[in-house]
């Protein structure tokens, strides 16, 4: 009987992590199911421990989105990171692309973009983590443009508007992306990213230097 029971917890905790473990299958099923079909006790049975096991990771759903939200934060963040060392001389460049990556997020996981701007989430009362994470994704955005006036590619206009004048374009154009707001706006990969470069266009006339 003790062999049956240690056999079957073995079996049950096989994921090895389960706090990532949850928020991977929360993740998943966010995106392919949405915001409210989430559940601890759902996510606890598709990945095959207790129903009570979640709760020893986080306290309640919300702990759980919480920690979808800054994983999403962590990803934009290390995309950022990774622009500034493959593009070091070209802060246009890298700009774009890290346009393009949170517009394709809001294209391809709408519902992880809506977790994460919509306010379904608040990043001013949450937990540490979350704040964290939330502001270490702006501050990467931040220093692409701070790098960019360096380099004396963009003008030298007060950072921090010019920091809110760049993000309400990209976020207003990604949020109506994952609203599904632009439908005249064909939607694969290439036509999407043609259409943002016109947009971006726009958006540097004001920006780079004459």
């Amino acid at each position: 009987m003790h062999t049956q029971t240690h056999q079957a917890r073995t079996k049950t905790y096989h994921h090895g992590d389960l706090h990532n473990s949850l928020i991977l299958k929360g993740l998943e099923m966010l995106n392919d199911r949405g915001l409210s079909a989430i559940s601890l006790r759902e996510i606890a049975r598709n990945i095959g421990v207790g129903h009570n096991a979640p709760y020893r990771h986080f306290k309640n759903k919300q702990q759980l989105l919480e920690a979808i939200a800054s994983m999403g934060f962590r990803r934009l963040k290390a995309y950022n990171l990774r622009l500034e060392l493959e593009y070091a001389n070209d802060p246009e460049t890298q700009l774009f692309e890290s346009a393009m990556h949170l517009i394709n997020m809001a294209n391809d996981e709408p519902n992880l973009f809506n977790l994460m701007f919509g306010g379904n989430v608040s990043l001013f009362d949450c937990g540490d983590e979350l704040k964290k994470e939330s502001q270490a994704s702006m501050q990467s955005f931040i220093k692409i443009l701070s790098q960019g006036q360096k380099q004396d590619v963009f003008n030298q206009d007060n950072l921090i508007c010019q920091t809110l004048a760049t993000m309400s374009l990209i976020y207003g154009f990604a949020m109506m992306t994952s609203s599904g707001m632009l439908q005249e706006i064909p939607k694969t990969p290439d036509q999407m990213r043609g259409f943002t470069l016109q947009v971006f266009d726009i958006l540097l006339t004001g920006l780079k230097k004459t």
